[in-house]
């Protein structure tokens, strides 16, 4: 079988990859300096590439945090009626952890994070005019952060980038502490909100049973204010909290070197290649004329 391609210009020309491993060889000192250069090239660009270091934190939810070990949820069960009446929303059990795996993926953490830590002139240093708080909060949701799921062990990663460990350590941990604290202090105030409102209803009603359940979701609810009030780590459990890494996780030097000197090497290849075919057809045409 012919391996071959043939290409046809002003004359015959066959190519294939034994008369290209000849030529490359024919041409070993112009293949080593352009493989050389691809190498030194990729060197450079290794060595003033801005290292990127890499904070990771591992969370899982809490189960119980405002469930009051379970008793809410058995209420909601239970009188889910009466508490819909009521303009009581006692959640569901089942939703609680995608409601709070949302909020930590949310746009509204990380604006809050960004602003609390002034973190749109070093998300935008470059720009001579300020831009709107928008595009500072995406550049941190593309390029800063990154949040991965691993349902099958109950966990979540905060992952933070930057050129500064610490600082990327410190950001890693204080954006959990930060949803931690948006969770705590919405459950906060709704339990507020609903004590509130539970004892107005009790004084006015006479209806013994309806009172018992109204004094039992009170008394859910203030486990629930008792929990946002006493514990951090209110809907995220830190399992492994973020650290200063030692070693940066871009550039990949070696990687970027050996790669250069590939492509130079490729480079060298064609261009040996293509000399070799012009200088072939000025000496046919040079025969020709003679």
């Amino acid at each position: 079988m012919n391996v071959s391609k043939r290409m046809h210009t002003d004359g015959d020309y066959e190519f294939n990859m034994v008369s290209l491993v000849r030529v490359a060889w024919a041409n070993k000192p112009l293949v080593a300096i352009v493989t050389i250069v691809g190498g030194l090239i990729a060197l450079v660009l290794a060595l003033i590439a801005i290292p990127i270091f890499r904070a990771e934190v591992v969370v899982t939810i809490v189960e119980d945090n405002h469930m009051g070990g379970g008793g809410l949820q058995s209420l909601a069960n239970q009188f889910g009626g009466i508490a819909s009446m009521a303009g009581l929303n006692l959640g569901e059990g089942g939703t609680q952890d995608q409601e709070y795996q949302a909020i930590l993926e949310s746009r509204r953490v990380v604006e809050e994070f960004v602003k609390r830590n002034g973190l749109v002139p070093l998300l935008q240093p470059n720009q001579q005019v300020p831009q709107p708080l928008w595009f500072a909060v995406e550049k941190f949701k593309k390029t800063v952060l990154k949040i991965d799921e691993d349902k099958t062990k109950g966990t979540s990663t905060v992952s933070v980038e930057w050129t500064d460990p610490v600082v990327a350590a410190r950001w890693a941990n204080g954006f959990v502490a930060l949803a931690n604290e948006l969770i705590r202090t919405r459950a906060r105030d709704d339990s507020s909100r609903n004590i509130d409102y539970l004892n107005k209803q009790v004084s006015q009603t006479n209806v013994v049973e309806l009172q018992r359940v109204m004094y039992n979701l009170i008394e859910s609810e203030t486990k629930t204010l008792m929990l946002a009030n006493a514990r951090e780590e209110y809907a995220f459990n830190v399992v492994d909290p973020a650290v200063v890494a030692g070693i940066r996780v871009r550039p990949r030097r070696t990687l970027m070197v050996l790669s250069g000197l590939v492509i130079g090497m490729v480079m060298g290849v064609l261009i040996a290649w293509t000399r070799n075919k012009f200088v072939g057809r000025d000496a046919e045409l040079d025969t020709t004329l003679t």
